[in-house]
């Protein structure tokens, strides 16, 4: 089954049908897969596709229930970072030097190749002795707790908050990331962009060809953060004071290669952002609920009238991650 929300079917169905196949895909990737590393980027894929599912649903779930199974998917992915971030490090500097002009720290870039490449066979050393079985095993635990997902009310309603929540945080992370500029920032604002473009593709087929384009914009967005957040590590690395890559001279002239590629990156992504989140959440998310309906009534399914909530703003500003108390949805 494709990432996909089904408008024919009741909503809570809908989400256990899209989280289970991701558990399956995932489980497929790390079981048996041809080349271990492929199998870990995509088991990550699907660890990232339930959690944005998750997200958009938390307004309909008790909020320990929805506590407990993001962190327990999040763990999951962790226990693989280091594998993936490896191998991400390593054709990040490989990316950095086709983007750019040569003669700007070309020995260090050597260097750096090196110790990276040992770097990502160590990685996949552990991976094979411990970290896949362990992500294995504890993705059967998590498999009967997907499989009684439940949202209330079993409607549009509470994806409607949730989608309005996650663009509103959005559209907030992409004001601060360019008023500071700062790297981590910015890291936080391609999480939520990662987010977006995942849920606009749970919401495809409400209206292919809108939501779709939207989900390639946004994809292509999180893919310019993610090369600038790369070439961050790279710069955190290179000055790392216990590990030597070249002289003084070799490193400064290898992170003014970083800068000016970043500077590229980061007026590429305002642009992009800028046309991504001129809509404010509110109207957005009602009418991404008024195409829902829509899809829905041509599907022969009752649903619920399109739902504004002007409290969600309210809400979030006091609703820190994993610390609120009270719920959506009227659940405790």
């Amino acid at each position: 089954m494709s990432y996909r929300l089904d408008p024919a079917l009741p909503m809570s169905e809908a989400l256990r049908s899209v989280a289970l196949a991701e558990l399956d895909n995932a489980h497929t990737s790390l079981a048996a897969p041809p080349d271990r590393h492929k199998g870990v980027h995509s088991a990550r894929k699907c660890f990232k596709r339930l959690r944005s599912l998750l997200f958009l649903a938390r307004p309909g779930m008790p909020e320990p229930l929805y506590a407990n199974l993001n962190a327990r998917v999040a763990r999951i992915g962790k226990g693989l970072a280091a594998a993936r971030d490896a191998h991400a490090l390593f054709d990040a500097l490989n990316t950095l030097e086709r983007n750019t002009a040569p003669g700007l720290g070309d020995s260090a870039i050597d260097n750096m190749r090196g110790w990276l490449g040992e770097r990502r066979e160590e990685a996949a050393r552990n991976l094979e002795q411990s970290s896949a079985a362990q992500s294995l095993e504890m993705l059967l635990e998590l498999r009967p707790r997907f499989a009684s997902l439940v949202v209330y009310p079993d409607n549009f309603k509470p994806i409607s908050k949730g989608l309005q929540l996650s663009y509103y945080r959005a559209r907030e992370q992409f004001k601060s990331a360019f008023r500071s500029k700062d790297a981590e920032i910015l890291h936080d604002w391609r999480k939520s962009v990662q987010r977006h473009w995942r849920q606009m593709q749970l919401l495809t087929p409400c209206w292919p060809s809108e939501l779709g384009a939207r989900a390639e914009a946004a994809r292509g967005l999180s893919q310019t953060l993610g090369d600038d957040h790369d070439i961050a590590n790279l710069m955190h690395l290179a000055t790392t004071p216990t590990i030597t890559f070249g002289s003084p001279e070799e490193i400064s002239a290898f992170l003014k290669r970083c800068k000016i590629r970043t500077k590229e990156l980061r007026k590429d992504a305002k642009i992009r952002g800028e046309r991504l989140f001129v809509e404010k959440p509110q109207p957005f998310a009602g009418r991404i609920h008024a195409y829902w309906t829509t899809a829905a009534v041509g599907a022969l399914k009752p649903v619920a009238s399109p739902h504004q909530d002007n409290n969600v703003v309210a809400i979030d500003k006091a609703w820190p991650d994993q610390k609120r108390q009270t719920t959506y949805g009227g659940q405790n």
